[in-house]
């Protein structure tokens, strides 16, 4: 399934304590993200009936924004080379970025188009004010102009937008309380876009709990020894990802690191750790000198993936003054960008810079699902070394309270 490989030297950890701070976080509910692998036959029958229901929509929109969009973002990206994906469209709104929004608009057919609104908390200004704008595309009162089985609400129970869905009889899904945005992309705000373009999403949940359960054995993965390392470690953390399907991913990784660890740890110290996402090898050609020689001050991550199921070789053609580069003939394409992320680590790790490295060994839904749920838990176990709240984000809301005045 996974491989990994650590490179640091601190990289000791108390295995026993670390699973039973996680175990108390899952006992204690402080985030629901732990049982979501094996509590959610009642959402999976559900989307089932609901993916034939609306068969006949040819386009998919999600319009969310940060945790309510990048994780089935991420997915989407990683898993659209899978042939059994069906023929559904699916695009993102997020920002209110107009160029954006026209762009979308004008690709779409609206009357064949279901619509997914999804917040957490019911009220995300980028969320509603898009929903305004598809409202008064399609009719201004959704349920008037029989329209109303366009639009799917996922958001937590009780909120504004839950309220307005069961008063215009639109189909609702429910977040758990309890998990946040960022830790939700194996809920309802994922799975409902990825189930009706066509992925499997009980493989997802399934590599999710090999995962889980894995760490909570004998963590085979080493994510108690990562999550030391990097508690101790280096003030930059680095995603370096060896495939152009990562390329979301790595942006859901920067959500979830920066926002779940970034914070005020208890006795009011500024902590956390800046992440970023890069993709292999386009990034050597952009970053990797500033890793080589720059500031020692980042640690590095290299993601792989072991069989890319593509037979694509590099035909045995010796171009005129360009011979130096021969000796990549007849070699896969595969074998070429795992042995630049081989040797790009080689050279990351001579320098002193700390490297890490995790192998996926294919793109398929149970492996992604299992990597979303690698990344969440590390991510838990940081938080609490760090002796930080994982899952608020009190730092953004001042932002929110600042706009509301200049309107």
């Amino acid at each position: 399934m996974f491989s990994a490989k650590l490179h640091f030297a601190n990289a000791k950890s108390d295995l026993k304590a670390d699973q039973a701070s996680l175990k108390a976080e899952w006992q204690n509910k402080a985030s629901g993200y732990y049982v979501l692998p094996d509590s959610q036959d009642s959402l999976l029958g559900d989307l089932e009936v609901f993916a034939k229901k609306v068969q006949a929509f040819e386009t998919i929109v999600v319009v969310g924004i940060g945790g309510s969009s990048l994780g089935a973002k991420a997915a989407e990206r990683a898993l659209r080379h899978l042939p059994q994906r069906n023929s559904k469209q699916l695009f993102f709104l997020e920002n209110g970025d107009p160029i954006e929004l026209e762009n979308v608009l004008q690709k779409i057919n609206l009357q064949r188009t279901l619509f997914l609104i999804v917040s957490k908390s019911g009220g995300t200004i980028e969320t509603t004010s898009i929903f305004k704008l598809l409202l008064s595309k399609i009719g201004q009162n959704a349920v008037d102009s029989g329209c109303a089985d366009q639009f799917v609400i996922i958001t937590d129970e009780g909120s504004p937008l839950d309220s307005m869905a069961l008063n215009n009889q639109m189909t609702r899904f429910i977040i758990p309380k309890n998990v946040g945005g960022r830790f939700s992309v194996l809920s309802a705000v994922g799975l409902t876009p990825l189930k009706l373009v066509g992925y499997d999403i009980a493989k997802m949940l399934q590599g999710a709990k090999t995962v889980r359960d894995g760490f909570f054995a004998s963590d085979p993965l080493q994510i108690s020894a990562k999550a030391a390392a990097y508690a101790a470690g280096k003030p930059i953390n680095t995603l370096f990802a060896y495939s152009n399907a990562f390329e979301e991913f790595v942006k859901w990784y920067v959500q979830l690191w920066g926002e779940s660890l970034g914070k005020l740890d208890k006795k009011k110290a500024r902590v956390g750790f800046t992440p970023i996402g890069l993709i292999g090898s386009v990034d050597q050609h952009s970053f990797l000198q500033l890793i080589m020689e720059g500031p020692l001050d980042k640690s590095v991550t290299f993601l792989k993936v072991g069989d890319f199921r593509r037979n694509l070789t590099i035909p045995s053609i010796s171009l005129p003054g360009l011979e130096k580069n021969d000796f990549v003939n007849n070699a896969s394409f595969e074998k070429l960008i795992n042995a630049q992320a081989d040797a790009t680590l080689e050279a990351v790790n001579s320098v002193g810079a700390p490297v890490d490295e995790l192998v996926i060994e294919k793109l398929d839904e149970f492996h992604i699902g299992g990597l979303f749920f690698y990344y969440e838990l590390l991510t838990s176990l940081v938080g609490v070394k760090l002796g930080v709240n994982t899952y608020d984000q009190p730092g953004v809301e001042l932002g929110k309270t600042i706009l509301a005045k200049k309107f």
